[in-house]
């Protein structure tokens, strides 16, 4: 087929600020979620244990209706300092592709997964003014597997913290189409003058994926 008259669609995101996908009847405000235990997101299969490694799991939040976008919030407390992570779980921008061929399809998701990325990086500044981009890479799936990396960024500014004003750090990993259509978001925040990149690392590891690939 000649790609002139390839027949591909591709829905981004509209919103650059809201960490919403647009397949959802999102709430006016984010409502807890409360499991006892383990808990298995039923749309996409994602598991959210009680903890992961040294964190605790602290929360658990919908945000639309269909309970399509949820995340899970963890804490690490050490002695002077900590990380609080924030997992998402949500929709990838949508793609209808009819008769695309497989390097076309993979240059779409590409694109609007990039958008996705772009977009988040924005919510952050706008959440957190004065925030600084001190970083930006590509990054590894966190369990391996196929050369489908998502991307991350980092950043600095000074907040409220674990009561106290300080200067903190916060890192970013968007990895988007898991399981051929879920977005997977982290955010880490802790204080600068904290070394929480094996703490991250390790994190992210040992929470397994379990997005079925058939979602």
């Amino acid at each position: 087929m000649n790609r002139q008259h390839v027949f591909l669609i591709a829905l981004a995101l509209l919103s650059l600020v809201s960490c919403k996908s647009p397949q959802g009847t999102y709430l006016a405000q984010p409502e807890a979620m409360q499991a006892e235990g383990f808990y298995l997101h039923p749309a996409s299969g994602m598991a959210f244990p009680l903890a992961v490694g040294s964190f605790q799991r602290v929360n658990l939040t919908r945000y639309d209706a269909e309970g399509l976008d949820v995340s899970a919030g963890y804490n690490l407390l050490t002695a002077g300092a900590g990380i609080a992570a924030t997992v998402y779980v949500y929709p990838s921008p949508p793609l209808v592709s009819i008769g695309s061929p497989n390097d076309v399809v993979a240059s779409a998701r590409a694109t609007l997964c990039k958008n996705e990325f772009e977009a988040r990086k924005r919510e952050i500044v706008v959440a957190h003014p004065g925030a600084k981009l001190v970083r930006e890479s590509d990054a590894p799936l966190p369990q391996g597997g196929p050369p489908n990396p998502g991307k991350m960024a980092a950043f600095d500014y000074e907040e409220v913290f674990a009561g106290q004003q300080q200067p903190l750090h916060s890192e970013l990993y968007v990895f988007c189409y898991i399981g051929g259509k879920w977005t997977v978001k982290y955010r880490f925040t802790s204080p600068k003058s904290f070394d929480a990149t094996d703490a991250i690392s390790d994190f992210m590891a040992r929470l397994r994926w379990t997005i079925s690939t058939a979602s």
